[in-house]
């Protein structure tokens, strides 16, 4: 039981009250948050004088016994996660000394301030994941650039594409995802201190010098708002669930394709198992879990959403959706993980991409712009002559090699009543898959030249949001570190 329950209540807690108010706030990303920030409190507390000499004294000794003795081992040995510090601290010295770490917090500023502190933290973790995926992605697309593939909808050839342009359309959903986790990360940024129970503080501790040694961004105009809504939690599982659901497509797109109707690609044995009675296949296991990862996060993301449903005041919230999201968080990170290691040793089969972009009528719509541009017939005129015209081979299995110019020239009379004079090198062409590509040449097309552009504005986009990042990261370090000098300075005065 929580040493200060005791006054009030004569019962030990249930097990649902273990559970949600001690065990699943024991995560060490928490709990050296909760340390950052009682080690802020004792610095300010001596810094301004507020404290006795003796009460600063005993919670600076207390404060460095448990750095010696391992923050996080020290503070999961007690029962209280949030007070736990305070309760560490009563092994040390009187309450009249260890009572000071409390004043002008309360159980939800706590919970609130090491809540956003460690959310940050793991913002910054997924974001530099999230770079280093959409690096390899990019660097992939680049070795890709005329690796001819048809593309699809529907699981159906609709035009051919390459390999590079199909990757390059899944890095403005990531520059996406990642701005969602900026903006995330500056509405968790905000510090939380100084708002007591939700209405502010009577005491007059310098909330500046907290922010500066937390390294909170900014300040907040209303402390109910401060630590009664949550909105910046759910922003960063919505940008996780985002994210995490185009990935869960490429997964499943990769999946489709290391089949053997389909063979265009194969996974490092490593991300693969074998059947226990069929040891002839090759199954790319990693990809259903990286899927499968995507529905996880979504499902946590609705259970979170449900979470909030409640009165404006309640505070389950704020010990439920930090537990759950430290999973989240984990999951994320493996499955990216894997999907950099997929992507980095995956055999492509060039062959036979290019033999189905041929053989399969994935060009079939170049012989409109042929019709347009050079034989001057609406875009729907020539539409419906190619439609007359597949019905005489791709509903009969004629792939493009075995078509003549008579079968093009009769769906053209069929529909007009004229001739055009179709000659076969044209046809040829036409029917020349990455000729199809490379007509493709305009704003945001599959042609290669379009798609080199494409990899060369998206890594200067990379190279500004890894900038983010480093910046963010460094000003997080920063502030560690005059947290620690402060601490070191008032240790030292008080020696």
């Amino acid at each position: 039981m929580s040493f200060f329950w005791k006054g009030r209540l004569g019962e030990k807690p249930s097990d649902l009250l273990k559970h949600y108010y001690a065990e699943t706030m024991r995560e060490p990303l928490f709990l050296e948050a909760l340390h950052q920030w009682d080690k802020a409190q004792v610095v300010v507390l001596g810094e301004q004088g507020i404290a006795p000499a003796e009460a600063t004294r005993a919670l600076l000794h207390a404060i460095t016994e448990m750095e010696k003795e391992g923050v996080v081992e020290a503070r999961k040995a007690l029962w209280n996660v949030i007070h736990g510090g305070e309760e560490y601290m009563r092994k040390h010295c009187e309450e009249e000394q260890s009572g000071w770490l409390h004043l002008g917090r309360s159980s939800p500023s706590i919970r609130v301030v090491a809540s956003r502190i460690a959310f940050r933290d793991l913002q910054i973790q997924i974001m530099a994941s999230a770079l280093d995926l959409r690096t390899k992605i990019i660097d992939v697309a680049e070795q890709h650039l005329e690796t001819l593939m048809p593309g699809y909808s529907y699981i159906q050839h609709i035009e051919p594409g390459t390999l590079g342009f199909y990757l390059m359309s899944f890095v403005e959903p990531l520059e996406r995802d990642f701005q969602r986790f900026s903006l995330a990360y500056k509405n968790t940024n905000i510090s939380a201190v100084g708002t007591g129970a939700a209405y502010g503080i009577e005491f007059p501790l310098d909330l500046e010098r907290f922010d500066e040694l937390l390294g909170f961004d900014a300040a907040p105009w209303n402390a109910r708002d401060s630590i009664r809504n949550y909105d910046y939690m759910i922003e960063t599982y919505m940008a996780l669930a985002l994210m995490h659901n185009t990935l869960g497509r490429v997964a499943m797109d990769f999946l489709i394709w290391h089949s053997s109707e389909f063979d265009f690609i194969e996974l490092p044995g490593r991300l693969s198992i074998t059947s226990s009675i069929s040891p002839q296949m090759r199954i790319p296991y990693v990809l259903e879990f990286i899927n499968g990862t995507s529905g996880l996060i979504a499902g946590r993301l609705m259970g979170a959403l449900a979470i909030t449903k409640t009165a404006s005041d309640q505070l389950e919230m704020a010990t439920m959706l930090p537990a759950e999201f430290w999973k989240c968080a984990d999951e994320s990170r493996r499955a990216m993980d894997a999907m950099v290691d997929a992507l980095a040793d995956m055999k492509v089969n060039k062959a036979r991409m290019a033999q189905c972009a041929n053989d399969y009528w994935s060009q079939a719509s170049t012989v409109v712009g042929f019709l347009v541009k050079e034989h001057g017939m609406s875009y729907r005129t020539g539409h419906q002559v190619l439609a007359l015209m597949m019905q005489d081979v791709a509903d009969r299995n004629i792939p493009p090699s075995k078509v003549t110019p008579d079968v093009l020239e009769k769906a053209v009379e069929k529909y007009t009543g004229r001739r055009i004079g179709v000659t076969q090198q044209k046809l040829d062409q036409l029917f020349d898959a990455m000729h199809c590509v490379r007509e493709r040449k305009y704003r945001a097309g599959a042609a290669p030249e379009r798609v080199a552009e494409h990899v060369t504005a998206a890594r200067e986009q990379l190279a500004r949001d890894r900038q983010f990042v480093t910046q963010k990261a460094a000003a997080i370090t920063a502030s560690r570190n005059r947290l620690d000098s402060a601490f070191d300075a008032l240790r030292r005065k008080y020696a």
